[in-house]
């Protein structure tokens, strides 16, 4: 039957160009799955600053990790060497922590040299300025709020030839109760932290050891429709600006971006830590202040050059989320201001 128009009789069916999967690592290795159908990969070139789960997926498939220095330098910000590029090699794009580009990136330079590009968009995808760059991307989303398990891979021309596999209902439901566990405590109904953080760590265990191919749940696209992006963005980039205000002048550490552009959405925001980053970090916890660090260093960070490793042993990512205001925001800039004014104090 050739009828056209009228009432549509199906959903439109999905086009092959856009995949939900379980976390960024699957999301990750899909799209790494579908570039070797159709290529013969040696090597991919990484930002040196990068989270172990960004490198074991291509190690998993026999391609060598190779990286570009990542760096803060204090007249340009956040920088990037490109090395020259070796015969059948990839290149892996990403900004950081939703906000703007990096020195050094000559974006359409790389675009001539390379016949495949991977943006990881986990922490630029709510930018209002979105470029079209590469051949594939993903997201994972749960790092924005809270999620039990979803991510999402892009492919920009042509179709994914890879099937996609079973609902990952395990780890999601372990998310889910771990969630619910650090509910409770909030809400004063738990008087221990202990079970919840055990929770989440048996989580993030489970995905380690098993996360290709999984989707996510019903539940977990419900809610990645149904959450308030808008008022995301919105009390973000509110929450970033306190905090960038009201550190400016703390002498003992730097915020690695010194102010937000209209267009970004921070993710968190990150200063660098002169001496002794993990004594800042100790005192915030003594105050019920939690920033964590990205990201520790792994046995799949080989090769890193000593001025790669120096934003491993010096940042501390602030806490600028949708679940805090102003009072919030105010507090940990008040904490940091005591922290360096006591160290000063006492020498």
């Amino acid at each position: 039957m050739r009828e056209i128009g009228s009432e549509f009789w199906e959903a439109s069916p999905v086009t092959g160009r856009k995949k939900y999967l379980l976390s960024g690592r699957t999301a990750l290795e899909y799209i790494i799955r579908d570039i070797l159908n159709n290529h013969s990969i040696e090597s991919v070139l990484l930002p040196s600053y990068c989270c172990h789960t960004m490198i074991e997926p291509f190690i998993r498939h026999g391609i060598s990790a190779r990286f570009y220095d990542v760096y803060y330098d204090k007249c340009r910000g956040l920088c990037a060497d490109i090395p020259e590029r070796q015969v059948q090699e990839i290149f892996y794009y990403m900004t950081y922590f939703g906000f703007s580009k990096i020195a050094g990136i000559d974006v359409i330079k790389i675009r001539k040299e390379y016949d495949v590009i991977i943006e990881d968009k986990t922490h630029s995808w709510l930018d209002d300025v979105q470029e079209k760059f590469a051949d594939y991307s993903y997201v994972s989303f749960r790092k924005w709020t809270g999620f039990y398990g979803i991510a999402e891979a892009r492919k920009y021309s042509g179709y994914f030839a890879s099937e996609v596999g079973a609902i990952g209902k395990t780890y999601s439901w372990m998310r889910n109760e771990a969630m619910l566990l650090k509910k409770n405590y909030i809400e004063n109904t738990a008087n221990s932290k202990d079970m919840f953080l055990s929770k989440f760590s048996d989580a993030e265990e489970y995905l380690e050891m098993d996360y290709i191919g999984y989707t996510p749940t019903e539940e977990c696209l419900l809610q990645l429709v149904n959450a308030d992006f808008d008022y995301i963005k919105e009390q973000r980039k509110e929450n970033t600006d306190i905090l960038l205000r009201g550190l400016s002048g703390v002498c003992g550490c730097i915020p690695i971006y010194k102010r937000r552009k209209n267009t970004d959405t921070p993710l968190f925001v990150p200063i660098l830590v002169d001496g002794d980053r993990d004594g800042l970090r100790k005192y915030l916890i003594e105050h019920q202040v939690y920033c964590p660090v990205h990201w520790p260093l792994s046995d799949y960070h080989k090769g890193l050059t000593e001025r790669g490793k120096e934003i491993y042993q010096k940042e501390l990512s602030l806490v600028c989320d949708q679940r805090y205001g102003k009072e919030d925001m105010e507090r940990t800039v008040s904490l940091i201001w005591d922290y360096f004014n006591e160290r000063i104090s006492t020498t």
